[in-house]
């Protein structure tokens, strides 16, 4: 029988934009805003306290799922979640995640704390770092006007 083998790790992401938090905060919290910088595979958003996200996208490694699942959400400060990522159904990463917001020169500091289980094979910590940098990239521009709301 094969033992799997599971990592435990952490990543922390900051960014600073020029929009004031309420606007990176609606970014975050209104449906068709979030869907305009985290993509069409936003199935399901249930932004509150208790509240499930869900979203799947494909790429030439299989399709991509995300179940999320809200705890706290203090509004224009905190928002913690968990989430797990699977391929073809298959988890391989179980997070929690903690964003932070704070006012910095006019404009916002947004800190990505999450704190996951790496479950192989999976691409890991370096996976889920380099998908929120994209995901924060896509917020950047979309808060930047470059990315309309979805209608």
């Amino acid at each position: 029988m094969t033992k799997t083998e599971q990592e435990h790790r952490s990543i922390t992401i900051e960014r600073v934009f020029s929009n004031c938090v309420d606007h990176v905060w609606a970014a975050w919290a209104i449906p068709e805003k979030k869907k305009a910088w985290f993509g069409e595979g936003l199935a399901e958003f249930d932004f509150r306290e208790g509240g499930a996200e869900r979203s799947s996208f494909v790429t030439d490694m299989g399709t991509h799922t995300n179940q999320t699942h809200y705890f706290e959400i203090k509004e224009r400060k905190r928002i913690v979640f968990a989430y797990s990522m699977a391929v073809d159904s298959r988890i391989h990463t179980v997070s929690l995640a903690t964003v932070l917001f704070s006012e910095h020169g006019g404009g916002t500091k947004l800190t990505y704390v999450e704190q996951l289980c790496v479950i192989p094979p999976s691409d890991g910590a370096e996976g889920r770092e380099h998908g929120w940098k994209g995901l924060l990239d896509g917020l950047e521009s979309y808060l930047a006007g470059d990315i309309q709301d979805k209608a």
